[in-house]
Order: C-alpha cells, then structure tokens, then sequence
C-alpha cells in the first residue's frame, strides 16, 4: 500500500476472501487482478535484506533435491538451489515465511539462506526437476549438435547453456580473500572507539596501501587545498568509512594479472575514468554528504568482468570486450547466465566490502531498481557512461543521458548542469591519473 500497488479497499476484500477461504493474501491479490506477480516480485527484491535470484537461470545439482522432498517443495513453494558446507540456499516465493525456513533447518540439520523467487519459476522447477532422472542433470556446458537440431532444442537450450552458473557463484566464492590489512582496516572502523591513529597505523604497515591512500588523498577528486604527506592526515581527511573503501578498492586492483583473453589495460583505464567522473558528479549531486566511497565505487564497478575473466576466461571471451551498457548484459545474461553487476556483487559480499558499494556494483546499470544507496548507484550509472565514451572515443555531451533523466534526478543533479560537469570531468581525469593509483 505504501509503494501505491494495491488500494485500502483491495486489501480488504482480499482478507474477507482469506478469511473465508484461506491462503496467501499475496496470491489472493493477484488472483483478483488487484496485484501483478511480476510486479509484486519486482517489490519484494527491492526490500533491503532480501536478495532475489531468476531461477531461469541456474541449473542445480541432483543432489540438492535429495535434501527437500518433493511434497515439502509443494506445499511450501521452495526450491533447493546449492549447499556450502551447512549452508542451503533455498529459492522461496515468501523468504519472510520463517516457518518455514525453521522447519527445513530442522529436517536438513542445516542453516537457510532463503532467495526470493518468481511464484512461477519456482513451480516450473519443481515441475521440472522432480520429474527428471539424475542422469539428465548433469548437462554439461558444450555445443550438442545433435540436440540442437532436434524438437527438444528449444527446451534445452537454456539448461545447456547456463548448467555452470552455479559452479561460476561457487568459484566466486573460492577467490582470493582480501589481505589480512582490509580486515584490520574493517575491523578497527567497525570498532566505535577506534581512533583515526588506529586506523592509520594499519595503513602505514603495508606501504604499497599506504602509498595508494596517498595517492587518492593527493588527487584532484578530493580537492584538498593542501599536500598531504602523512596516512594519518589522509585518513583524517578522507574519514575512516571513505579510506576502507579506497584500501579495498586499491587492495582489489593489485590481486590480478593480465591475460591474453582479456584486456587488462583497458578495464582498469576506465575503471580509473569512473572513478574520476564519479567524484564529479557525487560533488555535484544535492545529496552529496550522503554519498560516500564514490571513488572506490568507481574502480571497482565492473569488478564483475574480472571475476568472469578469471574464473572462465575461454567462455567470457564470447561475449567480447568491447561491448557497453544493455548490450553487455544482454551477451552476458545469454553466455554466462549472469551479468558481471550480479557477479561482481556477489564478489563484494564475499569480500564484506562496504554496503553501499556492494549495491552500487549490483545497479549501476540501473539504479532505479536499487532501493538502499541508489544515490551512489545513480551516481556510478552515470559516470560508468562517461567513462565508457571516454574510453571509445565518443564526445562528451549531455545527450549521452538521453532516456537517463531519471538517474540524474536521483542525485539532484539538472540536466542543464551535464556540460559543465563534464568539462569538470575532462579536467580531473588526467590529475587523477598522473596520481598513479593505478600504475
């Protein structure tokens, strides 16, 4: 009601019809037109705390259905997905039915990780997999012709092309963990009686961190009036929260090596234009003291396109470098069955980066869809724009926003202010490269 999907009087006629009848008031609401699946689905992700997954999406393994019978998957609309250690995923289309979620901990022995999931999707798979012989699960990830010419082609395909999403999330998962100095970092800030020396003296135990700290407290993104010398007076500077994010953002780009299938150079060039043009407009915006970790958000935005060129790399060199924006997810979707935006925010979880960048990396291809920080999120959309035409040559105008007025609504920023933001933007960039945060 709040959200202005469903009417007072709607709701109402769906508890009589519940008290009479029973059921879930949410599928009474759709069965009497008052309320879209799709549309309350959309809803439901965007509450904080409650991630969403496309089960059209993920192949999972035989075993997993050994663990939910299928009269519990049933009755309850639930769908196992993947188990690390003693921990299930579960696919839910109520993940707030704590029931639930409690009586499967109970039968399982192990703990719930519920996922919201289309009402539809979840019966699909149930139809789908409860059904099928062990043996036709396991499909592996290659180009059948034979299958493909045959009637069954079309309902395979995607089973086929998409089998390894969920071994991909797992090799997220076995990443590198960050250095033993982010964690220091993390842990003195989530400390409310650590001290900015604390913190600094984290800093300057790793000189190459502390370098990188330096660095970005020295470029024009900041626009300190004065040199700064010592990590104790750019973390003063910069705050405790802000000096996380740039050591995990710095920590991040040091961890991986170039490859022949993917042009290394190139990302973090543009990352590095991000991160500029992200300073730009989160000064800019009108809600510039909420938005913190521009900078590292920026570097750190299409993180998703390494973890892809490192866990596949023969696989992600399909879709092709060169491509941008719904493009890029479009090729992603269909040859990874996931974009680098969702990989690269399962990356920042696993590595317990700052919320709001974490969230910043899940929307910054759309924003509108991000209810908790979608202020950085906006503001990283818009810069990955500018740094991504920088980057292939395109002019610089405001009529790169075009069908984007709504991003820059979120930040507060009019229209008429994009030239000189850009001229701003043009400005920075080569300050804040000459600074070496990316060497």
């Amino acid at each position: 009601m709040e959200a202005d999907l469903i009417t007072q009087a709607q709701l109402e006629e769906a508890l009589r019809l519940q008290s009479a009848q029973g059921g879930r008031i949410v599928e009474i609401l759709i069965s009497l037109g008052y309320l879209d699946a799709g549309t309350f689905t959309r809803f439901l992700a965007r509450q904080p705390g409650i991630p969403s997954i496309n089960l059209q999406h993920y192949e999972v393994p035989w075993e997993m259905l050994t663990l939910v019978p299928r009269e519990f998957a049933v009755n309850n609309e639930v769908f196992p997905l993947d188990r690390m250690g003693n921990l299930l995923t579960l696919a839910m289309v109520c993940p707030l039915d704590t029931e639930t979620i409690q009586k499967l901990e109970t039968q399982t022995g192990l703990r719930i990780k519920p996922l919201l999931c289309a009402p539809a999707d979840v019966r699909a798979a149930i139809q789908r997999y409860y059904q099928r012989q062990p043996m036709e699960l396991d499909v592996e990830y290659q180009a059948n012709e034979e299958v493909a010419g045959s009637e069954d082609a079309e309902e395979l395909a995607a089973p086929m092309r998409l089998s390894s999403v969920g071994h991909m999330v797992r090799q997220i998962q076995y990443l590198p963990g960050l250095p033993e100095t982010v964690h220091r970092v993390r842990e003195a800030m989530a400390d409310p009686e650590a001290s900015v020396k604390e913190v600094a003296g984290v800093v300057s135990g790793d000189p190459p961190i502390a370098g990188k700290v330096l660095s970005v407290a020295n470029s024009p993104a900041y626009g300190f009036h004065q040199r700064v010398v010592e990590v104790g007076h750019a973390v003063s500077l910069l705050g405790l929260r802000e000096t996380y994010a740039i050591v995990a953002a710095a920590t991040v780009i040091e961890m991986f090596d170039e490859s022949d299938s993917f042009d290394y150079r190139a990302f973090w060039r543009t990352s590095l234009y991000c991160a500029a043009a992200a300073a730009v407009f989160a000064n800019a915006s009108a809600m510039a003291k909420q938005i913190r970790g521009g900078f590292a958000a920026g570097l750190l935005h299409d993180i998703g396109r390494i973890v892809f060129a490192e866990v596949a790399p023969d696989r992600y060199a399909r879709v092709g470098f060169s491509l941008q924006g719904e493009a890029l997810l479009e090729a992603e979707q269909e040859v990874m069955g996931l974009t680098h935006a969702e990989a690269g925010h399962e990356l920042a979880q696993h590595w317990e980066l700052p919320l709001e960048i974490a969230n910043a990396i899940r929307f910054h291809h759309r924003p509108e869809d991000a209810d908790a920080n979608s202020e950085l999120a906006a503001v990283i959309g818009l810069a990955s724009i500018v740094a991504d035409a920088d980057n292939a040559g395109t002019p610089l105008t405001g009529e790169l926003y075009a069908g984007r007025e709504t991003w820059l609504e979120i930040v507060g920023i009019k229209p008429r202010e994009v030239n000189g933001l850009l001229n701003e933007y043009l400005t920075q960039k080569e300050g804040v490269r000459a600074a070496g945060i990316i060497s």
